[in-house]
C-alpha cells in the first residue's frame, strides 16, 4: 500500500505519527531562513544603468537587489537525479537536494534557503542566527490538498558558495570554500 503524500509530510513535521507506530518520532524537520529579494529595490552596488551587481557587498550578498528573510520549518533531503524525468538513471548529485516547507510562505524561482546552525537535541535554531549554508532554488511546485489549496511547497535546491553565489566545484576532488581560510594552522 503506498501512503497518502500528506501523511508522510505531516508525519514529517511532526504533526501525526500514522506512519510511525508505538509513539516512534519520524526524522523530523529543521527551521531554514527563506531569502526573498525585492525586485522593486536596488542596492546601491549596482549600477542606474545595466544589471551588474558589486561582487562582495555585504548588504545584499552579491544579489543587486535587497531582501527580507523569513524563518521556515521545512525537511530537506540528498537529490536522487535518476529518480527524475529523462535523466540517467543512479546519478547522485551532492549539490542538489529537495525541500518540503509549510505554505505559509510562496517559494519562487531564484529565492534562496538558508540552512542555519542550530541546536541538535531540540532542531530550534540558534541565537543569533548564523548561516551554515546557502541553497538557490531552481524549481519550486505547489503540492496540493484534497480542497485544491496549497499545503506544501517542494523545491529543488542547489548549494552555493557563499562568497560568490557560484555552483560550488563538482566531482570527488571538493573542497569546501567557506567564509574562513582553508589552510590549517600550524
Amino acid at each position: 500500500m503506498i501512503p497518502n503524500i500528506r501523511e508522510v509530510v505531516d508525519s514529517l513535521l511532526g504533526k501525526s505519527n500514522l506512519l510511525f507506530p508505538n509513539n516512534k518520532k519520524a526524522i523530523g524537520t529543521q527551521w531554514f531562513g527563506l531569502r526573498q529579494a525585492d525586485y522593486t529595490k536596488r542596492c546601491g552596488c549596482t549600477p542606474e544603468e545595466g544589471t551588474s551587481e558589486g561582487s562582495n557587498c555585504s548588504r545584499c550578498f552579491s544579489t543587486g537587489y535587497l531582501f527580507t528573510d523569513y524563518l521556515v520549518k521545512g525537511y530537506m533531503w540528498m537529490g536522487v537525479l535518476g529518480t527524475e524525468f529523462n535523466s540517467i538513471p543512479g546519478v547522485i548529485s551532492t549539490q542538489q537536494k529537495n525541500l518540503v516547507i509549510q505554505h505559509d510562505r510562496i517559494v519562487n524561482k531564484f529565492d534562496f534557503v538558508l540552512e542555519l546552525d542550530h541546536d541538535p537535541a531540540t532542531s530550534k535554531p540558534r541565537q543569533p542566527f548564523q548561516i551554515v549554508k546557502i541553497y538557490r532554488v531552481q524549481d519550486s511546485l505547489p503540492i496540493r490538498g484534497d480542497d485544491s489549496r496549497v499545503e506544501f511547497w517542494k523545491c529543488s535546491i542547489e548549494e552555493r558558495n557563499i562568497e560568490d553565489g557560484r555552483p560550488n566545484d563538482l566531482g570527488t576532488g571538493y573542497k569546501y570554500k567557506g567564509n574562513r581560510s582553508n589552510v590549517e594552522p600550524q
